[in-house]
């Protein structure tokens, strides 16, 4: 562990000046062979995934009333014009690209991902990132068995720490990559260049649409067969691509709004949080996230909310990180959006957040709730 930890820690600091290498031209993308997560069991798993067997895992929810499917029973051809397709539309990992029809190059264009950036990039998620994250950006990288949470998969399209509950902004991803992901293996890259995380942010959206398609195509083929397609295979992903770049598109513009008044009330903000009327949080965050409740996110991954009293948060603690992530939940990881709260009454409990992990700055009646009669 202390290798990884080393090794996490050199990817993201800026004592490493050497140029990074880029991949070689006989590199290329393999096809997806895990298997492809079409709806997740409603009962919530026992306890964590087993170490070291994360596809075993995945393959195991069929037997939790779940269900993944095999990849490898998609008729080979229609494989054959799928794999054909992402060759020819992204390139490789030394040439990466987004080509298609003049709609879809202005689209990728408009978000920056042009072969020059895209290539850059590459170069540094090689140097930084494929370690963990692998070569297509699944989260198998070598050491990625070893990291609990896992690291992140940016396959399935999905982003955990987003404003816009939906897609992440280029803004979103720039602070992940900037400040790391405490208490986890994904280091802060604050220390690298702007320009670097921007190329780094480049490539993390080319490998999450690539893989999108890629996904999207599959899992229809896998429940539907050839008959569930719009047109032919080729024509299908093309139609998908587009979909995804729009979807990246539209994130600039659907950011939450969010602005802190200038006081709020924090017993308030525990009532609603413990209320189950008001937005249900302790069903997930018992005991105020110290006895969280194991669930599924959308990768089939077993996770545990988070304790939040403790003072390092995952996704940060800002006013309006915790206002935008309770207003438009964390869909990945199948936490809600708090729709049925005023704005008002979500920033009563984003300033009770923020003081639970501080006993002292906690109303006495609350505090005695949350730490017991002794603090």
């Amino acid at each position: 562990m202390l290798a990884l930890v080393c090794f996490s820690g050199c990817g993201g600091c800026g004592g490493c000046s050497r140029t990074p290498e880029g991949y070689s031209e006989t590199v290329t993308f393999p096809a997806r062979t895990d298997w492809v997560v079409v709806e997740l069991p409603k009962q919530a798993p026992d306890g964590p995934d087993p170490q070291w067997e994360i596809e075993e895992a995945i393959r195991r929810i069929n037997d939790h009333g779940g269900k993944v499917l095999d990849p490898a029973t998609v008729p080979p051809a229609l494989r054959d014009e799928l794999n054909q397709f992402l060759r020819d539309t992204f390139g490789t990992p030394g040439k990466p690209t987004i080509g298609g029809d003049d709609e879809t190059k202005s689209l990728a264009k408009g978000l920056g991902l042009t072969d020059e950036r895209l290539a850059a990039g590459s170069k540094l998620f090689r140097d930084r990132c494929q370690e963990c994250h692998g070569l297509a950006g699944d989260g198998r990288g070598p050491t990625g068995q070893w990291v609990t949470p896992h690291p992140r998969d940016f396959r399935a399209g999905g982003f955990k720490f987003t404003s816009t509950g939906k897609k992440p902004t280029r803004a979103d991803l720039f602070r992940t990559i900037t400040n790391g992901l405490k208490p986890t293996a994904m280091p802060s890259f604050g220390m690298r260049t702007e320009e670097e995380r921007n190329s780094l942010i480049d490539y993390v959206m080319y490998l999450s649409i690539r893989g999108k398609t890629e996904l999207d195509v599959l899992r229809t083929l896998l429940v539907h067969g050839e008959d569930g397609l719009s047109g032919d295979v080729p024509s299908e992903a093309a139609t998908m691509l587009k979909r995804e770049l729009h979807a990246w598109t539209a994130a600039e513009s659907q950011v939450i709004p969010a602005n802190p008044p200038e006081s709020s009330d924090i017993r308030r903000g525990h009532a609603l949080f413990v209320d189950s009327k008001g937005g249900a949080c302790t069903t997930c965050h018992v005991n105020y996230g110290r006895d969280g409740k194991f669930q599924y996110d959308i990768w089939g991954t077993r996770l545990k909310p988070g304790d939040l009293t403790e003072i390092r948060r995952k996704g940060g603690d800002g006013l309006e990180q915790l206002f935008r992530r309770i207003r438009g939940g964390i869909p990945p990881a199948n936490m809600p959006a708090a729709t049925s709260l005023t704005d008002a009454q979500v920033w009563d409990i984003v300033f009770f957040l923020k003081a639970l992990p501080y006993p002292d700055r906690l109303p006495s009646d609350v505090r005695a709730n949350v730490y017991g009669d002794n603090r």
